[in-house]
């Protein structure tokens, strides 16, 4: 099974590698193009008796750029000898006093991956990390084989676990950029929990704007979840708002209610007033769902009930505005206890406070909403792929069909990477930024 290696590839001086030209072909486009019987070396009978077998040779022949972020590979012409028409010895590279570039392993990972070897990812920076996962997707991408490479990549990935996620969390721009260059389902949608939740804080980021620009989808979805956030936002406030306990909804069946009958109850109503004057400062004071995190912090309160808010301390101001008898005070106490109960069970119901991503809340707390509920048809590329053509009876797809398949799939994927998605710099520009809210006036002696 040892077949003879036929492709020669020199990264610089020191790093040769001898491949299969069948192999590179099935999986890369760039190589399926170059390694042509046309454009492969004739080799005399002396060199073949002599166990000559390269037929090609390539070579790196410019470092990462702008225009080339993974460098530059070229076809060498050989002599009928099997060595360099040219008579070169290569590039060498001094590295002496220099940050070791990084570039040569990525090409050796990616290359190694034609032949099944496992890409691995360190685990001690994740910001490293993906800086190494952007490196290979680049090499990835000039040689056409992310579909390849893709899985490789997020599997190593995923096996750092929580420290991939609290990364994703610092970062969620760099992560769907990069996620979405490789396809990984898992964690692009893990990204856009995160862009969507605290959108409102990131929107005023120049940073993750400008980042966001490589991958507009990402932006898109982001401010399309945030909207449908607002949505549950508003309904569950006006919720809040505007609910009435059972007892004083419809104190009496007979109608009209007479004035004595609400008078029974005026208790529950100034505890039910207190809970609305408190709200509504919060929600003027800019702390509901316009708030950077979402009314994340108002909803986790009012949904925590008891003593979250509106404790004793607070109970006391009111009272302070409104005396009443100390027994009168014990029963407007229990009847907010009650009132935070139906309200912690509509906190509850909105599903706010639940959390979609894989993140784990509970060990590394997060101050916004993550109940994003990301649809699987809303994953941009797969408008791109194509349905694999009907089975026929009796014949199961071979090597050849697959690997065709595999590079029509990467051919799609470059040209989706080479469409112009305009020219965003990721600046707010000023017709977008919205008006700084006011500043609600101070009230009476009620301390929030």
């Amino acid at each position: 099974m040892n077949q003879p290696h036929d492709v020669e590839i020199i990264l610089s001086h020191d790093r040769k590698y001898p491949f299969h030209a069948s192999t590179l072909a099935r999986s890369s486009v760039f190589f399926a193009s170059m390694l042509t019987e046309t454009s492969a070396a004739r080799l005399s009978t002396k060199a073949k008796n002599a166990g000559v077998t390269k037929r090609w040779l390539i070579e790196l022949i410019e470092m990462p750029s702008a225009q080339y972020p993974a460098g530059q590979l070229e076809l060498i012409e050989l002599n009928s000898n099997g060595g360099r028409a040219d008579g070169w010895a290569g590039r060498v590279l001094n590295e002496n006093g220099r940050v070791p570039t990084k570039i040569f392993k990525y090409w050796e990972r990616v290359l190694y991956a034609f032949y099944g070897t496992e890409i691995r990812i360190a685990d001690d920076d994740m910001g490293a990390a993906l800086v190494d996962c952007i490196g290979l997707i680049e090499v990835a991408e000039y040689l056409g084989c992310v579909n390849l490479i893709g899985k490789p990549v997020e599997v190593a990935l995923l096996k750092h676990g929580q420290v991939l996620f609290r990364s994703i969390q610092a970062n969620p721009q760099g992560w769907a950029n990069m996620s979405f260059r490789i396809r990984s389902e898992l964690i692009f949608r893990e990204s856009i929990i995160h862009l969507a939740g605290n959108w409102n804080t990131w929107k005023r980021n120049r940073t993750t704007l400008q980042g966001l620009t490589k991958t507009p989808e990402a932006r898109r979805l982001a401010e399309k979840y945030h909207r449908r956030l607002l949505e549950r936002s508003r309904a569950l406030e006006n919720k809040l708002a505007s609910h009435y306990p059972p007892k004083i909804a419809a104190p009496k069946e007979d109608l009209p209610v007479k004035r004595e009958e609400y008078a029974k109850d005026i208790l529950i109503w100034m505890a039910l007033c207190w809970f609305r004057q408190w709200l509504a400062h919060k929600i003027i004071a800019n702390k509901g769902y316009n708030a950077d995190d979402g009314g994340f912090s108002l909803y986790e309160a009012i949904g925590a009930g008891g003593d979250a808010y509106m404790d004793k301390a607070v109970l006391s101001q009111f009272h302070a505005m409104f005396p009443i008898t100390k027994k009168a005070l014990n029963v407007i106490e229990n009847h907010v206890c009650e009132i935070k109960e139906l309200m912690q069970s509509w906190v509850v119901k909105s599903g706010l406070l639940k959390s979609n991503c894989q993140l784990n809340i509970e060990q590394f707390p997060v101050s916004y909403i993550t109940c994003t509920e990301f649809e699987r048809a809303d994953f941009p590329w797969l408008e791109d792929e194509q349905p694999a053509p009907p089975v026929r009876k009796g014949k199961r797809p071979g090597g050849n069909d697959i690997a065709q398949r595999n590079l029509e799939a990467a051919k799609r994927h470059q040209q989706h990477q080479e469409v112009n998605f305009g020219e965003e710099d990721g600046v707010i520009d000023e017709e977008d930024e919205e008006e700084e809210p006011m500043r609600a006036p101070k009230r009476g002696r009620i301390q929030q």
